[in-house]
């Protein structure tokens, strides 16, 4: 099973993590907001590029906070992966680490 990432090749690189966090915030605050087209882009982007480096990396890359926001926002997406459970342990261990 793979995560439903496909159809944002084509979405601009994330700017910054503010940016990120305030359309996560917006996003989490209302169905109005998850369906804005700026929040929606800014959101698959980001979760596009945190993906593509747990692809990358599947036994060893740790999630920033940020991305792990991000990823937490979308993990229905990845219910029954085994790279994502397998990354969101990796977070939580280096979280407890730390």
């Amino acid at each position: 099973m793979t995560a439903h990432t496909h159809g944002t090749e084509h979405l601009a690189p994330i700017q910054d993590n503010t940016e990120v966090a305030q359309a996560l915030e917006i996003a989490r605050e209302s169905p109005e907001g998850a369906k804005d087209p700026v929040v929606s882009n800014i959101l698959e982007s980001a979760l596009h590029s945190l993906w593509a480096k747990v692809v990358a990396q599947p036994d060893s890359y740790v999630m920033t906070r940020d991305e792990f926001a991000v990823f937490n926002y979308f993990q229905h997406r990845f219910e029954g992966n085994k790279l994502a459970i397998a990354a969101r342990r990796r977070y939580w261990d280096n979280i407890s680490c730390s």
